[in-house]
């Protein structure tokens, strides 16, 4: 009675989607193929049609065009229709043959529906179709006993009807009475944790490199229905790299004893640790990507994982990821770590001169790192476009650096770390990565070369330092000089400058690969160990030149606070010029003076913002020591207080990794680890001081050239020479500027930067529309001007940036009308939602994760979607003016009193 109707999965009907739905198709394929998923039965579409030739008299018709909420009334009616017809006399011992053979010790079976494909679609149609993955919203039960297991399959036929799913078909343009449910019988995984995995990540930003995976304690029920406390994990496809992202967990899924499922607390030390080691993420990546190779296609696959560590796959099913040919042509900004040289507005006389430093610089490393001559030339535009200058402000632009370090070979095995310091967040830049062999070939190409240039770069350093203080010391005033020895003076620093510089950067790589290394090994072989152990670790090593500059500040504050009426001089009296003319004329002691002068001759160029040129530095306005001095003298701040805290930070660091570290030749390797970077340390750092003395240098420079300027009439203050590019003040004297006349152009760029002075700054990573002008799309792209400091984060799960008023629902039997245009902000949300979620324009939800419904269903309709946003429900207004950036994974309240703000 039952041939031809239920199929086990060695059955070959079982692989065919047109009978059992693709979900079960690809299980028995996967199973065949030799994958650990559980063993199972499916009752067929043919079952389905046979409990429908009893309902479907009491299934009412639909009429054509009809609204969602006739579509909700029938499914209803639909529903109770096949409830009441149930399953069929005939298959029901069949069913339960099957599960006495399937339920062995644990006394329970899994039982999920799929739907199946109209026959002509193939693989192009139905749930878990390449075309539409239409995913969860038909009904799935674990842990089901016995006397349960009848109803559950007849459940399973009647969410063929749901509202959801009819709402579901009627959008995307098919029947909505049209469907047929396969129902599978499957084995109960004892699973202790579960997870579900995307081969690469959905959201788009870095989908081609990363696999994304959410798992939690307990059962997958607990995963996708949201039940339980999520940890995400993010895995470098190129570097195996792990990221994790952790919450505390409260809650797990598990079975209860009479059926079902019940939530749970998580045990109170497993409450903070992740659910997944790095080797277990690593693992959990490779299925997914083996399974993506298997099919062609991105895989959204789900599991289990038993307390001995197995895997067990329970579903593989096509990813709805963001294509990234389908969103526009953008440009990605960041300023990063960049910020810290060039915080706020910059003058476009910085801008000019940071250009040419990293143009040149960069062009010598990547000359250095082994980049061919030839992509050099090919990419050497990109070289003068690295730096943007976005209404006064100084950033990134990433698609140039992605080029340009792509082409150096050891770049794969830190981009993820350079990500980190740079990017700060998703940028959405994606660089294709190699196949595996070719990145092996390149990093057994990579290895001598790197492996020699770590041997020689203490010693190519100190030979640059040896030649930098020479040519420093070399360099004649400008005050004795005139305008065209200047400019010669300035060609001549920079062409030296360019032949050189590269290897300052050199050290750079070699820190952020030694530092990525040092924080795998401590989370390895010291995972009790907290952050402080590494900082202090890197505490107390050899004395740069920028530790140096401190520490002659403090010698400075000492002998000035231990002279009584220089200290109080210091202290009270505000005219600092009047108290450096004193300081430095002798009026306290010639040894006080000595001091004075020698700090500033030596370490006059380093201050606040000393890279900016409109910045003035103490060896520009000596008696800036004097503000300098005074907080240091005021807190009684001493070299050997200094000297001893970092000495008292490295002894406890020490402390506790030989207390964390088991074993000596693990404690002795990360030591080692750490002295090299101490050590490389210290080079950066030398170079990072050298940097600021070229910019002193130049800035020297240009202000002796702006006096000559001032004195010819070419501009009204010095001061005016800081809206001049570089290249404009040398072309003044070189004959190599056309246009307006510098004064002229030098006020209608005052002009302009009093009123961006007065803008807020940008977000730190954003994008831009590739064929708008940049002024343009800065003043009226939403994803580039906040107008508001309140911003709320959680996880991004579907790309776009949109704003509107927000629509606050914590329960969904509101009138869908209500959410219409709106921004839909919820605690969480199930498919019992989709009503509202498919006519609002953003989504928000204070739980969920990148597989949640609503995450998914914003990525299958293209709306912005941001979830696990804490608190967001109660921290925005209903009605409030937002911005949701589902790239980023941020809210920003633009008004919280609902005034009007359309864009």
């Amino acid at each position: 009675m039952t041939q031809g109707v239920i199929f086990s999965d060695t059955a070959p009907e079982s692989t065919d989607a047109l009978l059992v739905g693709h979900k079960f198709a690809r299980q028995a394929q996967l199973r065949a193929a030799g994958y650990q998923v559980p063993e199972f039965v499916c009752a067929s579409a043919a079952a389905f049609d046979r409990m429908m030739e009893t309902a479907k008299g009491d299934i009412p018709e639909l009429a054509d065009g009809s609204s969602p909420g006739e579509l909700a009334d029938w499914s209803e009616k639909a529903g109770a229709a096949v409830l009441r017809s149930g399953v069929p006399e005939e298959l029901i011992e069949s069913l339960l043959r099957h599960f006495d053979r399937l339920a062995g010790d644990a006394g329970a079976v899994a039982v999920r529906s799929c739907a199946v494909p109209a026959a002509g679609d193939g693989d192009r149609g139905g749930e878990d179709s390449a075309a539409d993955p239409f995913a969860g919203l038909g009904r799935s039960f674990l842990a089901v006993r016995r006397a349960e297991l009848i109803d559950r399959v007849a459940e399973c036929w009647a969410s063929a009807f749901t509202a959801e799913g009819v709402l579901y078909r009627a959008t995307r343009g098919g029947d909505p009475t049209a469907t047929r449910m396969a129902v599978g019988i499957q084995r109960l995984v004892p699973a202790a944790r579960s997870f579900v995995a995307f081969s690469r990540d959905p959201r788009g930003a870095h989908g081609a490199e990363r696999s994304l995976i959410a798992a939690a304690y307990g059962l997958g029920e607990g995963v996708v229905q949201e039940q339980a406390d999520v940890d995400h994990f993010l895995v470098d496809s190129t570097t195996g790299q792990v990221e994790p992202q952790l919450v505390h967990k409260k809650r797990r899924v598990l079975p209860c004893a009479s059926g079902g499922t019940t939530i749970e607390e998580v045990p109170d030390e497993l409450a903070d640790h992740p659910v997944l080691d790095d080797h277990a993420a690593r693992r959990i990546a490779e299925l997914a990507m083996a399974l993506e190779r298997h099919f062609g296609i991105p895989q959204d696959i789900e599991g289990a994982i038993t307390d001995d560590g197995e895997i067990h796959l329970v579903q593989a099913r096509p990813a709805v990821v963001s294509a990234p040919g389908e969103v526009p042509h953008e440009l990605h900004w960041s300023n990063g770590n960049i910020s810290e040289s060039f915080a706020g507005f910059t003058s476009v006389l910085t801008y000019s001169v940071a250009s040419e430093l990293y143009a040149v610089g960069f062009e010598e490393l990547y000359r250095r790192m082994g980049v061919p001559e030839k992509a050099l030339r090919r990419h050497r535009y990109e070289l003068r476009r690295m730096l943007g200058y976005l209404d006064g402000r100084v950033y990134m632009r990433l698609e140039s650096w992605y080029r340009l370090h792509s082409h150096m070979r050891s770049f794969l095995s830190i981009k993820h770390k350079w990500e980190q310091a740079v990017v700060t967040v998703d940028s959405s830049v994606a660089v294709p990565s190699p196949g595996r062999l070719r990145r092996w070939a390149m990093r057994a190409y990579e290895m001598p070369a790197s492996g020699v240039r770590r041997a020689l770069a203490a010693h190519r350093m100190r030979r640059f330092f040896a030649w930098w203080d020479e040519r420093r010391a070399a360099m004649p005033d400008p005050q004795t000089r005139s305008p065209s020895q200047i400019v010669q003076d300035y060609r001549d620093l920079w062409a030296d400058v360019a032949l050189r510089w590269g290897r300052t950067l050199v050290t750079g790589s070699h820190v952020i690969t030694e530092l990525d290394l040092a924080e795998r090994l401590m989370r390895r072989w010291a995972p009790q160990a907290d952050r402080g152990v590494l900082n202090g670790m890197l505490c107390d090593g050899p004395l740069n030149r920028s530790v140096m500059a401190l520490r002659s500040l403090l010698t400075v504050a000492e002998a000035v606070g231990n002279r009584p009426q220089a200290r109080t001089t210091v202290l009270e009296d505000k005219d600092s010029a009047d108290v450096w003319r004193r300081l430095s004329g002798g009026e306290f002691g010639e040894d006080i003076a000595e001091l004075v002068q020698a700090h500033v001759k030596r370490y006059g160029d380093r201050g606040l913002h000393d890279l900016k040129l409109e910045t003035a530095v103490v060896s520009h306005r000596p008696e800036l020591l004097v503000d300098q001095l005074r907080p240091v003298i005021a807190t009684g701040r001493t070299v050997a207080v200094s000297v001893e805290e970092e000495r008292r930070a490295r002894r406890q660091a020490e402390s506790e990794l030989r207390t964390h570290c088991a074993g000596p030749l693990r404690h002795g390797a990360l030591r080692l680890l750490f002295w090299s970077l101490r050590r490389n340390l210290l080079i950066r750092e030398n170079a990072r001081f050298c940097r600021t003395e070229l910019i002193g240098a130049s800035r020297r420079m240009v202000h002796a050239l702006a006096h000559h300027l001032v004195s010819a009439g070419q501009l009204d203050a010095v001061t005016d020479v800081h809206d001049l590019t570089i290249e404009e003040i040398l072309g003044a004297y070189e004959g190599g500027r056309a246009g307006v006349e510098l004064r002229e152009l030098a006020r209608i760029r005052a002009a302009a930067r009093v009123v961006s002075v007065q803008r807020k700054d940008p977000p730190n990573v954003f994008a831009t529309d590739a064929d708008v002008p940049v002024a343009v799309a800065l003043a009226s792209a939403g994803s580039a001007r906040r107008e508001t400091g309140s911003t709320l984060s959680g996880l991004a799960s579907s790309g776009g940036v949109v704003r509107g008023r927000a629509r606050v629902v914590t329960d969904p039997n509101v009138d869908p009308e209500s959410c219409r245009d709106r921004i839909l902000v919820a605690r969480e949300t199930d498919p019992g939602w989709l009503f509202l979620m498919l006519v609002a324009k953003g989504l928000v939800a204070e739980r969920g994760t990148v597989l949640s419904h609503m995450a998914i269903t914003g990525r299958i309709f293209g709306v912005p979607t941001v979830v696990a946003v804490s608190g967001v429900a109660d921290r925005i207004s209903d009605g409030a003016w937002i911005e949701v950036d589902g790239d980023r994974g941020t809210v920003t309240v633009l008004d919280g009193s609902g005034a009007e703000g359309e864009s």
